[in-house]
């Protein structure tokens, strides 16, 4: 049986109303999936990840390369080494030739002449730059050639132009008795010093400290000492280690 119009009104009124109940702010709703789908659906949509090969990077020479020597590269090294072994000797017995003659050597007491003052076996430094650039002075220990193979050490006395005597013990220069702080016994043997001695310009009188004991100007086999004789001064006692220490 059809509905006239005042009817299909009201059945749509209550329609509306039941539908403001149910969503009171008029939101619509969002349609409800299942979610076993859902999960299915983006299982099917991710793509699977395979992992690549890793890259293989070309093979790198290495920084240092050994050298190869020929032969003859090799001979050379050996002679630029012997030539240059070589050289340093050289330069070294020329520094050693130099330093010898003249700035100081070593030299060895034997006897007894310079007791107390030197023992017999006493190591000595004797510099010679002092005599380069000066002279000797009164009571300095000089060492000087007495032969071609022997040397001699002794105490400076009597100066270039200077007058020495010994008489009755005393050492006389110019007519003047001196001190003889370093005479060891007496000095009654002049020798040829019994007459009075005049120096020369470069000429030096030297008596050894012992003075009963010892070979010196007194005597005719040594006599005065030329300048160009001197070798240098004894400078510096190095043996034995507990008499170390400068000479006076």
């Amino acid at each position: 049986m059809g509905r006239n119009v005042d009817e299909e009104i009201e059945e749509n009124v209550r329609f509306c109303e039941e539908l403001m109940k149910r969503n009171p702010n008029f939101v619509p709703e969002e349609p409800v999936t299942d979610l076993d789908d859902q999960e299915e659906s983006d299982a099917d949509d991710v793509t699977p990840f395979v992992p690549s090969e890793p890259e293989v990077l070309p093979k790198r020479e290495p920084m240092i390369k050994e050298v190869q020597t020929s032969p003859e590269k090799s001979g050379t090294s050996v002679w630029k080494t012997v030539r240059s072994f070589l050289i340093c000797i050289v330069i070294a017995l020329a520094a050693g030739v130099l330093l010898s003659k003249f700035v100081a050597n070593y030299t060895l007491v034997e006897g007894s002449s310079m007791q107390p003052t030197l023992q017999n076996g006493n190591h000595l430094i004797v510099e010679k730059i002092s005599y380069l650039i000066g002279e000797p002075k009164r009571f300095d220990i000089v060492v000087f050639e007495h032969s071609a193979n022997v040397n001699y050490i002794k105490r400076v006395i009597g100066l270039p132009g200077e007058q020495v005597q010994i008489s009755d013990g005393k050492i006389y220069i110019n007519d003047k008795p001196i001190y003889d702080e370093y005479g060891d016994g007496s000095t009654d043997d002049a020798g040829i010093a019994g007459e009075k001695l005049t120096l020369g310009p470069e000429e030096y009188f030297v008596l050894g400290d012992n003075r009963e004991g010892s070979e010196d100007s007194r005597s005719e086999t040594v006599g005065l000492i030329h300048a160009d004789k001197i070798v240098g001064r004894a400078w510096l006692r190095i043996l034995p280690a507990n008499a170390f220490g400068l000479l006076h």
